[in-house]
């Protein structure tokens, strides 16, 4: 399991050392515990919602607002800043840049939300529906090596991306349960779905974990910075335009606040 980086070093207490190192092992060993648990619980209740209840327009209109305002505040207060303690602004600008490209190539590749919210024939929604979710699968793998290399750096900066993650999967895990829901009446085929896009989310997280315990501090800080072009892409080409199209302006720019209120707050207790 990795061992994020700390800031400056303190002195140790030579009398027991095997004490404090296994005591910080433990700790490091339960948040990571904890940041699965996050990356699950967000898909988890969007599968929940999808089967038993139909989200009113409002609902998922702040979801989708609060969502875009945890990633953005994230990638410009926690991730830019940590990763230029150790990058020049012009490899901040490379990295930034490779990971909102990998995005949209990623895009243009693979369906995503506006394939079923622009699907017209009812005919196509068991074929819509399986591209959606091949889609999002693919979409979550990168967003799991998000976590993994915040993860790597610092511990609580994992916590806090983890946090953001599992905020926008589940309106992201709600869309493909509820069409599959829909098109094969299973409720037990929906919740595999849903498993089933949760998936590449915990599988990009363990790469990007063991990667950055095996690589320099310099090439974590680079990976902060490709990971704040990604979600900065996410919140600008899903997020955003997904909450103001339900016609709820005021909601998606208050729930849009709301989620940087959050981040900012979460600075007292993180």
């Amino acid at each position: 399991m990795t061992t994020p980086r700390t800031g400056a070093g303190h002195d140790i207490n030579p009398i027991a050392p095997c004490v404090i190192t296994g005591g910080r092992d433990r700790l490091m060993e339960s948040l990571f515990v904890t940041l699965i648990v996050i990356l699950i619980l967000g898909p988890l209740v969007g599968s929940i919602l999808g089967i038993l209840v139909h989200p009113t327009s409002g609902l998922l209109c702040a979801g989708f607002g609060f969502a875009a305002g945890v990633m953005i505040s994230i990638s410009f207060l926690d991730l830019i800043p940590e990763s230029m303690r150790l990058l020049s602004v012009s490899w901040i600008l490379v990295a930034f840049t490779l990971g909102f490209a990998i995005m949209f190539a990623l895009d243009q590749l693979l369906p995503h939300f506006h394939t079923v919210a622009n699907t017209d024939e009812k005919a196509n929604l068991k074929r819509t529906t399986l591209t959606l979710i091949v889609g999002i699968s693919l979409h979550n793998l990168p967003e799991g090596f998000a976590v993994g290399a915040a993860f790597g750096s610092m511990a609580d900066l994992g916590l806090i991306v983890a946090i953001a993650i599992a905020f926008h999967d589940i309106p992201e895990t709600l869309v493909p349960v509820a069409s599959s829901l829909a098109t094969s009446g299973s409720r037990t085929k929906a919740l595999k779905m849903g498993g089933l896009v949760t998936a590449p989310t915990l599988l990009g997280f363990a790469i990007a974990a063991v990667f950055t315990e095996h690589i320099s501090d310099v090439a974590v800080a680079f990976s902060l910075a490709m990971t704040a072009g990604i979600m900065i892409y996410i919140s600008g080409d899903e997020l955003i335009p997904a909450s103001n199209s339900f016609g709820f302006t005021h909601i998606a720019t208050f729930s849009l606040a709301m989620g940087i209120l959050f981040v900012i707050s979460m600075r007292y207790f993180i």
